[in-house]
């Protein structure tokens, strides 16, 4: 019995035949592309079990390193479950991380160098952060900002970039080289280590000590690699230097996403320049999807450039078409994924977006539904964005002039010009914010100007309604001003804060007063809280990042708005932005193949770039539908046949002999048509 034999009478699994042929690679480097809902998992457990079936190992082991710790877990038991006769000592599953950090720890221990991990290197930052920024007159920062500077600081490890290669201005943060010298000195004083640090000693032990690499490479004759297209750099040169050259990695290019944190698919498209004898293998069936959404998702991928050419196929039948779907506004989005919760409310349930600002609107729907969800990101994030809180601060200084903590936060984000000692002089008083400015030592005319400048626009904050109060803060206040110089600055991306924004127009644009609206906000936090603990949800809402790996029965795609998704070019020479564009679209792909059978894509106000081509997809397939002379019914014109199609109308001629030219884009859309057996 050989082995696919066994696992189709043993293991009842039967592999198609590329998946066998995957299965099948032994000795040499091997490059599989596994495009979305292909069976990679079962692809790699499966050729590990032949790898001991076959009697390959001879006494050697096989390293299989995974994306993520949940990944390594769930592939261990997976294994476990399908060869629980196979010592478990042969395989290993451990994520780079896992396994970078456990040579640090061996050789910090044998030559005596105390170390320490960071559990978190979040208050390290802000402290250097602030140190640095207050002697360029900046007293505050944000929680954004020190996760923007702790971001880059990984992106240039995991690029491999030195300190001498790169300039604040290169990273696009002000200060950038001195924060993260800073960084560097604070870790090396007091011998610490940070998540990317395991990965940048282990590089260095395995380069300036060859032996323990030699260890590793007559350790694990096989090494197999998940999810190769978000390994960064700094990640392959480890894995190199423990390979003996049986280096098996699996991943798709098309889900390559995680550029910002260092993701290096180059080793991917490259493989066959590096491994001039490795083999590559595709797996292009798509067993997850329906086939309307993998047709679709196949044509829309295949506008990148820097890709493999792939054939991908649906296992299932065409059953359930794409919907793209305009609204007015958000609220009106939501309002329409609510009414289809509530239509099958068991149904598993996924509501997809880019940023994780999106997710307010809907969980504040949702909650006022009495609707139970669950929410993937940390959820205190939504409350720390720098432009939320500095909204709040505005306005509740208007409703209560006293109230010198919000003064703090914004007295110098208008235009104002208070400087940072007349803020600590209202810190220290009595009475209102208003009556201390007027009482700070040695004021001159324009400042007795701008105070009672600022006092009026405050009160006529307080008047105003929630919408209009924030578009007189942006533009007649100077709000939008400084949320520019900030991006100036390198301190913040200007279009993250402008999404920021819009979501908090929508949902003050559903508040009566500017009370309400702060009131609104302070439930929706503690809904947020609550819904840490709702796992259990069929109700899903997550970034498109967090949900890679993932599928669902339904999924909402919501939020695609021009200019948003993908961003306009902004500060980019035309090559990044070119490059930005295709991780741009390859996060669309991974969201519209997280969809087993139904999948919606949904737009307020202008469709994205995406939606567009998108919709020429869908037209595609229409063609592939429809044909002249078919008999179909149509939702406004009734029974009739199609007389004539083009490139982007169908001609319909009702039953009378009238003709009407009817736009595939709008037919689409809306499912206007029907054809007749």
């Amino acid at each position: 019995m050989n082995y696919f034999e066994y696992l189709e009478s043993k293991k009842n699994i039967t592999l198609s035949e590329r998946q066998k042929a995957a299965v099948s690679h032994d000795e040499g480097p091997g490059l599989v592309l596994s495009t979305a809902g292909s069976g990679k998992t079962t692809v790699i457990t499966a050729r590990a079990g032949k790898l001991i079936f076959d009697g390959h190992l001879k006494g050697d082991r096989i390293l299989t390193i995974t994306f993520s710790k949940l990944a390594a877990q769930e592939m261990k038991i997976r294994f476990r479950r399908l060869f629980p006769e196979i010592e478990e000592g042969l395989t290993r599953f451990s994520t780079i991380h896992a396994f970078a950090y456990k040579i640090v720890r061996d050789y910090s221990s044998k030559t005596n160098k105390e170390l320490h991990l960071l559990s978190s290197n979040f208050d390290i930052l802000k402290k250097i952060m602030a140190g640095i920024y207050s002697q360029n007159g900046i007293y505050q920062v944000s929680v954004e900002e020190v996760e923007n500077l702790s971001s880059k600081i990984s992106f240039v490890k995991n690029m491999k970039i030195s300190q001498e290669a790169f300039s604040s201005k290169s990273i696009g943060i002000r200060n950038f080289s001195e924060m993260y010298g800073a960084y560097e000195a604070y870790k090396q004083e007091n011998k610490a280590l940070d998540f990317d640090d395991m990965l940048v000693y282990c590089d260095k032990i395995l380069r300036l000590y060859p032996n323990v690499a030699d260890s590793f490479k007559s350790f694990y004759r096989y090494i197999q690699l998940d999810e190769a297209q978000d390994t960064s750099l700094l990640q392959y040169g480890i894995i190199e230097q423990i390979s003996n050259g049986n280096l098996f990695m699996v991943g798709d290019d098309d889900q390559s996403i995680y550029s910002f944190r260092g993701s290096h698919n180059q080793e991917m498209l490259q493989f066959k320049d590096k491994y001039s004898k490795g083999r590559i293998y595709t797996l292009d069936i798509n067993y997850r999807c329906d086939g309307h959404i993998v047709s679709s998702a196949r044509r829309f991928i295949e506008s990148n450039k820097l890709r493999y050419e792939k054939n991908i196929e649906a296992f299932h039948e065409k059953k359930n078409e794409i919907i793209v779907k305009s609204f007015p506004t958000r609220r009106n989005q939501a309002a329409y994924i609510i009414s289809k919760i509530l239509e099958e409310p068991q149904r598993e349930t996924a509501i997809l977006y880019r940023y994780n600002i999106s997710a307010l609107m809907m969980a504040e729907n949702l909650r006022k539904q009495d609707i139970g969800f669950f929410i993937k990101e940390d959820r205190n994030r939504f409350f720390n964005s720098t432009v939320l809180r500095d909204v709040i601060a505005f306005f509740k200084l208007a409703l209560d002039p006293t109230d010198k903590n919000a003064f703090g936060d914004i007295y110098y984000k208008s235009q104002t010009y208070f400087t940072r000692e007349m803020n600590a002089f209202v810190a220290k008083g009595g009475g209102t914010v208003y009556n201390r400015l007027y009482q700070f030592p040695n004021l001159d005319k324009l400042k007795v100007k701008n105070i009672t400048n600022f006092k009026y626009n405050m009160k006529q904050l307080s008047t105003m309604s929630p919408e209009d109060a924030l578009e007189f803060i942006r533009f007649e206040m100077g709000y939008e001003d400084y949320l520019n110089r900030l991006e100036k600055d390198g301190r913040l991306s200007f279009s993250s804060m402008f999404l920021d924004l819009e979501i908090i127009k929508e949902i003050c644009r559903n508040s009566s007063s500017i009370h309400s609206f702060i009131l609104q906000l302070e439930s929706l936090k503690q809904v947020l809280r609550e819904s840490k603990e709702n796992t259990s949800a069929r109700v899903i809402l997550s970034s498109i990042h967090g949900t890679k790996g993932l599928e669902f029965d339904r999924v909402f795609m919501i939020d695609n708005i021009y200019g948003e998704f993908p961003l306009e070019k902004r500060n980019q020479t035309q090559q990044e932005y070119d490059e930005y564009y295709e991780e741009e679209r390859r996060i669309f792909y991974v969201a519209m193949t997280r969809a087993k059978k139904n999948l919606e894509i949904l737009y307020p106000e202008t469709p994205s770039d995406f939606v567009s081509q998108l919709r020429k997809t869908i037209k595609i397939d229409s063609d592939e539908k429809f044909s002249v002379g078919m008999k179909v019914a149509h939702a406004k014109f009734g029974v009739g046949i199609i007389v004539d199609m083009n490139q982007d109308e169908i001609v319909f001629r009702d039953k009378k002999g009238k003709n009407y030219r009817l736009d595939k884009d709008i037919l689409a859309e809306n499912h206007l048509l029907e054809i007749l057996n």
